[in-house]
């Protein structure tokens, strides 16, 4: 691949990642989140077996009902960000043209990287709970993108005792190189009881 067509790579990576966090592609970005997981946990699965009804859940899946929500670093905005790297990508002439500098990321422990799903998860459960919709028939996952920072997983991860106060049916998350279910109850699906607590760490793959 010479570096024209690598550019042209880039610049439909960019388009495809514009689209997907399109309000019209929510539930394809929602379906993606979840299938990162079941990668990550090595757990086959077919695409007819992922739908959707009244949400939440925003996706169901065999017996879990996944109800997803992104966490990213304070200040940033997806869709803004991803529509001027577009901007950049296509007026690009030369992969040089593409680097730029970018700050160190900081490397935070597990307590502070499970701290960052604090507030969406009060705000929902308290919006739900007004709804009187049942929080313990829901399977809470977070999609992590964090680009100034990096999570040390050779930390530990505190009991997440506030969450599971919450009522939640299981709390789990995942990023371009980790997944880990924080915690899921007896009637959580079995994949998700069955890695409970396990950090899965791969190589960096596809993200947003």
């Amino acid at each position: 691949m010479n570096e024209t067509e690598y550019l042209r790579l880039l610049t439909y990576q960019a388009e495809q990642t514009n689209l997907l966090l399109s309000n019209s592609r929510k539930w394809e970005r929602e379906r993606w989140v979840c299938q990162r997981l079941l990668q990550a946990l090595n757990i086959d699965y077919h695409s007819d077996e992922f739908g959707t009804g009244q949400e939440p859940p925003d996706v169901r899946f065999r017996d879990a009902c996944f109800e997803v929500f992104m966490v990213i670093d304070v200040g940033r905005r997806l869709n803004d960000e991803w529509r001027d790297e577009l901007r950049r990508r296509r007026s690009a002439y030369s992969l040089n043209q593409l680097r730029r500098h970018e700050a160190h990321p900081k490397r935070i422990n597990a307590d502070e990287l499970q701290s960052l799903l604090g507030p969406t998860l009060r705000k929902k459960a308290r919006n739900y709970r007004v709804r009187d919709l049942k929080l313990g028939e829901l399977d809470m996952l977070a999609y992590i993108d964090l680009k100034h920072a990096v999570p040390d997983f050779n930390t530990s991860f505190p009991p997440p005792t506030e969450y599971l106060h919450h009522g939640w049916r299981s709390l789990s998350m995942v990023g371009p190189t980790f997944a880990r279910v924080l915690f899921a109850h007896g009637s959580a699906p079995d994949f998700l009881r069955n890695n409970l607590g396990r950090c899965v760490l791969f190589d960096a793959g596809s993200d947003l």
